[in-house]
């Protein structure tokens, strides 16, 4: 195998990776890591240009900058993962990293080129391999359980595949490392077993790639999430708007034909907002809307969820919850978000309609049951709950 053509190969294939990501770059890159991944990229596509030892590059300088950029590359890539994942970085420990990889392939180089003054037959140095075996494959390992831990549902499927990637990389680089240390260290470095050579620059080849993919995948994919996080949520009060009440309805419904376990729907308006809005302003009005929300978050149950409704009104979904328990609930919110105003806070107080769902119930039936008894209660004085 002319391990030299699969290291031009292998630049070519980076450098245009990096370069695409590069003139597709936006803001959202600085948060999700793929600034940081692009820059590993680029620092790779260097590193095994370098590494191919191209006749316009003296021996023991390339190997020293090569090893150098590689050793940059594994720690941006390391950096690119953990920003991705929000995770904490330990700054200290990457540079360290840099630093004994980078030392190690400066003693390899200097360690060549005294061999090569003697005998100019020599091979080249295994020393940055076995080290980079070691180091290279822990932190390998490291990516592969911080990307195997808890992925988010949409992300499961390909980080899972990323992680496999960099544990099958993890495992290969330091047994590599091990047997050249223990067997084949008279060998060099490219006189390992036709066998051996094959496997593993075949396989790296197809990391290289496949990790690329993967993370440019991964980013995608979070981003249709957050797009579609945003297109259910209202932004005012940042809880789920109504596109999202009407999912989590059916999903309400499917589960109470199953199982028979009844649930309840609370409708909840705020009494006399358009008088706030008038007396106290819109801005007053938007802040009050928001406060409410995080009241109404705040005091429901951690099964349950809120939603905005539309102007004033909300509704929440009080799942496995018969009539006495969703009126005490009701009741108990009522009571939360009522505020006594004066001459520069606007009084708040709420109605409440409360329906429960009953066999047979489509999801309009129980919102216009909710909707009467939110009805009666404001006609009944407002800052009431009343029960379908």
């Amino acid at each position: 195998m002319d391990i030299r053509t699969l290291f031009l190969a292998q630049t070519g294939a980076l450098a245009a990776i990096a370069t695409m990501l590069w003139v597709a770059r936006s803001a959202a890159d600085e948060r999700n890591g793929l600034k940081t991944w692009t820059w590993a990229v680029a620092c790779q596509a260097l590193a095994y240009l370098l590494l191919a030892h191209l006749k316009w590059w003296p021996m023991p300088l390339s190997t020293l900058l090569g090893n150098a950029l590689g050793a940059l590359s594994v720690a941006l890539f390391f950096l690119a993962i953990r920003q991705f994942l929000g995770m904490p970085i330990a700054s200290r420990r990457l540079a360290l990293m840099v630093c004994v990889v980078s030392g190690a392939a400066a003693a390899s180089a200097i360690l060549e080129q005294m061999a090569r003054a003697n005998s100019p037959a020599s091979m080249p140095s295994l020393v940055p391999t076995i080290v980079n075996g070691f180091v290279y494959g822990w932190l390998q390992l490291l990516n592969a359980l911080a990307l195997w831990r808890k992925p988010k549902p949409e992300l499961r499927t390909v980080q899972h595949i990323v992680a496999l990637l960099y544990l099958g990389m993890g495992l290969l680089l330091p047994v590599r490392a091990a047997f050249i240390l223990l067997t084949e260290l008279q060998a060099g470095q490219f006189q390992l077993s036709e066998d051996w050579s094959e496997a593993i620059y075949l396989f790296g080849f197809i990391y290289i790639i496949a990790t690329n993919l993967g993370f440019l995948q991964m980013c995608k994919l979070r981003a249709e999430a957050e797009v579609r996080l945003q297109a259910m949520t209202d932004g005012l009060t940042e809880l789920p708007n109504r596109r999202a009440l009407d999912e989590a309805m059916a999903g309400a419904l499917g589960t109470a034909q199953r199982q028979r376990q009844p649930f309840a729907l609370l409708m909840l308006d705020l009494d006399f907002f358009k008088s706030i809005n008038d007396r106290f302003g819109h801005h007053t009005g938007d802040r009050v809307l928001a406060t409410f929300a995080r009241q109404l978050r705040a005091g429901l149950r951690a099964q349950d969820q809120a939603f905005r409704y539309g102007g004033e009104e909300f509704v929440a979904l009080l799942p496995d919850t018969q009539a006495a328990g969703a009126m005490v609930l009701a009741e108990r919110l009522r009571s939360q978000v009522a505020c006594a105003g004066d001459a520069s806070q606007p009084a708040i107080s709420a109605s409440f309609g409360v329906a429960i769902w009953q066999p047979g119930d489509s999801a309009e039936a129980i919102f216009q049951r909710a909707d009467r008894a939110l009805y009666q209660a404001k006609a009944a004085g407002r800052d009431r709950v009343v029960l379908a």
